[in-house]
């Protein structure tokens, strides 16, 4: 087998978290970099909605504006039943922070990773770890297009979403507060959409919805609950899901509209937050550090956000300074308890269902 190719740091995951850590070492540090992304991404990819302050933060990575033109679609306004069944509007043309954006993901990340390759990031993809050795230097066995290759690293980003692929591998304690589940409907309307861009929330029993169109004329539906909630109620099935939609009083005026799902996506979102070390040499960022409900808004900003936070951890260590990832580490953890609190104030606001078990147990919390 061939020698190793080496490098200072080592990248796992290639979504908002990973490029922007890939993104941000390689614009502002002479270390050599690589990142490895396991996927190549499929047309339908949760997690589309951000506020428009997200393009700051792509500014600071050095990714011009024009490189997203037609991955991203501006809504204008929100609209939300909650806490009772009329809609209380609100026009993001008002907002401090703009209007919102709504992205297709899987060319937004693509794009992502197609400027990180262009700054100088070497990209492995699809590339699957087999094997990952910790040591003074991480060693990595990939499987890239059917052959093995071993790559080293002085140091590991994990930003390999849920799967937290290194935050297991060295065993680090998890806090997970909830069972959270979303599932999702995506359909191709093949002509302009009917729908304003608007966004839209809606409460039931059993959780709530969320509809969003999305660029291409696209519109993607979601209900939030938790795991048992959304088995007993089968929503997995078509014709439970549209069922279900249809019994609401806003969501079921679009559902009615809408042809067959082109597609229907499970996602586990457990609110969650991971133990980080301050003194080894690898961290996390995105989902492998922390999960966020999506009622808080703190989804593809805050895991870019991350992987910049990251991006100078891995730096710092790398000069022998570990305060940078003793600060990082606690943000993530006063971050994570002001999200709850303000997922509290969220959730207490609906009253209607005082017996439900999805309400009652975001009211014990």
């Amino acid at each position: 087998m061939d020698a190793p190719l080496d490098y200072d740091v080592v990248v796992i995951g290639g979504g908002a978290a990973g490029t922007a850590a890939a993104l941000a070492l390689s614009r502002y540090t002479r270390l050599r970099v690589a990142l490895v992304e396991r996927r190549l991404f499929e047309d339908f990819r949760a997690g589309e909605s951000v506020s428009s302050s997200l393009l700051s933060l792509l500014d600071y990575l050095g990714v011009p504006r024009a490189a997203l033109a037609g991955a991203q679609l501006p809504t204008y306004s929100h609209a939300a039943a909650w806490g009772n069944d009329a809609l209380v509007m609100r026009e993001t043309i008002f907002s401090s922070q703009g209007n919102t954006l709504q992205l297709d993901r899987r060319r937004y990340d693509t794009i992502l990773l197609d400027q990180a390759a262009r700054a100088g990031v070497a990209l492995y993809r699809p590339a699957e770890v087999v094997q990952l050795a910790h040591g003074d230097a991480w060693r990595l066995q990939l499987l890239v297009g059917g052959k093995e290759l071993d790559i080293s690293a002085r140091y590991l980003v994990d930003c390999s979403g849920k799967n937290a692929l290194v935050v297991k591998k060295r065993g680090r304690p998890v806090h997970t507060e909830d069972g959270l589940v979303a599932l999702y409907c995506y359909y191709d309307l093949g002509a302009p959409t009917f729908l304003p861009q608007q966004t839209l929330v809606e409460t039931t029993e059993h959780g709530w919805y969320y509809v969003t169109p999305l660029p291409g004329d696209k519109v993607a539906v979601a209900f939030i609950t938790d795991t048992d909630i959304l088995k007993r109620l089968e929503l997995n099935e078509a014709d439970n899901w549209r069922a279900q939609g249809l019994a609401t009083p806003h969501v079921g005026r679009i559902m009615a509209r809408l042809p067959a799902p082109a597609a229907m996506r499970h996602y586990a979102i457990h609110s969650r937050v991971a133990s980080l070390p301050d003194n080894e040499n690898w961290t996390a960022a995105g989902d492998a550090a922390v999960c966020f409900d999506p009622i808080s808004s703190m989804g593809i900003g805050q895991a870019v956000s991350s992987g910049i936070h990251a991006a100078r951890v891995a730096e710092a260590y790398l000069v022998g300074d570990t305060n940078m990832a003793r600060h990082y580490n606690r943000s993530l953890f006063d971050n994570f308890e002001t999200y709850l609190h303000m997922r509290h104030g969220y959730y207490a606001a609906e009253q209607r269902w005082p017996d439900a078990p999805f309400w009652q147990r975001r009211r014990l919390r």
